[in-house]
């Protein structure tokens, strides 16, 4: 039998070598081009996140000047994960992310980098107890991570004075700083229809850009039928009820700060007490201070 040799011709083509392991600047090619990279780490709080976080990235990305990701379960990242990113953004109030996720972010805004905390996510990892939806309070009380108090500028705190809010109304935010890149070419002042929140407690590093005042005449009592009845009967159920700390609900009678800056290393921190629900960020004071925070925290300018 007569044999034919088997030619085995090899096609050559550029190796293309992947150990799991993607550089900053290939991973940063899946975004749009020139857009800000931001991710938005959310799947918990006290307040209605699966709502809001939607509309806080429609915010973003109808501007143009942004491309966004959500992240709901923000324990498990690390630095591999937000390094593609130029911002994050909190829009999450509860446990603690763990050593390796709480390092990655804080050496990603130390680097440089920028950070936004929405609302509630300055109560997260304060040392309070950790609350569910609708604020019942959980099993879960956790030591302070003390290095996030200097990344996001102030945390609630049960300690006197005892932070809090009166009850929720309409009120004028007014800037302090108009020549802030943030709020530079902004009326002086806008209407909020939120929660404000008082006796926050402030790090030494902060720059407050608007205040508002906290009038006394809104006590408590002039709001208590508007407690629904379903966050009473959670709060009282609770098995953590005896968790809940004792917090200052009355109207303090000052001007309290709403917007902040920090820088934080060689990163940029922009914090709003704002935003507690959908209709607190539908506000146009709100939308346009939030897409100008996150655009400033994640490069610098404003434009």
């Amino acid at each position: 039998m007569k044999m034919v040799p088997v030619c085995v011709t090899l096609f050559l083509f550029p190796a293309v070598v992947s150990n799991g392991q993607n550089s900053t600047t290939e991973r940063a090619s899946l975004f749009k081009q020139g857009a800000i990279r931001a991710l938005i780490l959310t799947g918990q709080n006290n307040h209605d996140w699966r709502a809001t976080t939607p509309l806080l990235r429609t915010l973003l990305l109808n501007t143009g000047r942004f491309d966004v990701r959500v992240n709901e379960e923000p324990t498990g990242m690390t630095s591999a994960t937000l390094a593609p990113y130029d911002v994050v953004i909190l829009n999450y109030n509860g446990p603690r992310l763990g050593r390796v996720a709480e390092e990655a972010l804080e050496n990603f805004v130390r680097s440089g980098k920028g950070l936004v905390g929405v609302h509630g996510a300055n109560w997260a990892f304060s040392g309070l107890v950790v609350l569910a939806e609708n604020s019942r309070p959980t099993d879960i009380l956790e030591s302070p991570w003390a290095e996030f108090k200097q990344m996001i500028g102030g945390v609630w705190s049960d300690k006197p004075p005892a932070s809090g809010h009166a009850p929720r109304h309409k009120f004028q935010v007014k800037f302090v700083d108009q020549k802030d890149p943030i709020t530079a070419g902004l009326a002086s002042e806008f209407e909020a229809d939120d929660e404000l929140y008082h006796n926050i407690h402030m790090a030494s590093n902060v720059h407050i850009l608007a205040t508002a005042y906290d009038d006394p005449r809104n006590t408590p009592e002039s709001a208590a039928a508007t407690v629904s009845e379903t966050v009473r009967q959670s709060a009282a159920s609770s098995p953590a009820r005896g968790k809940m700390p004792r917090l200052d609900m009355n109207p303090t009678g000052k001007d309290e700060p709403v917007l902040w800056t920090v820088q934080y290393g060689k990163g940029r921190t922009f914090y709003t007490a704002l935003g507690h629900d959908v209709k607190a960020m539908e506000m146009p004071g709100f939308a346009t201070t939030f897409v100008r925070g996150v655009e400033w925290a994640g490069s610098g300018t404003v434009k």
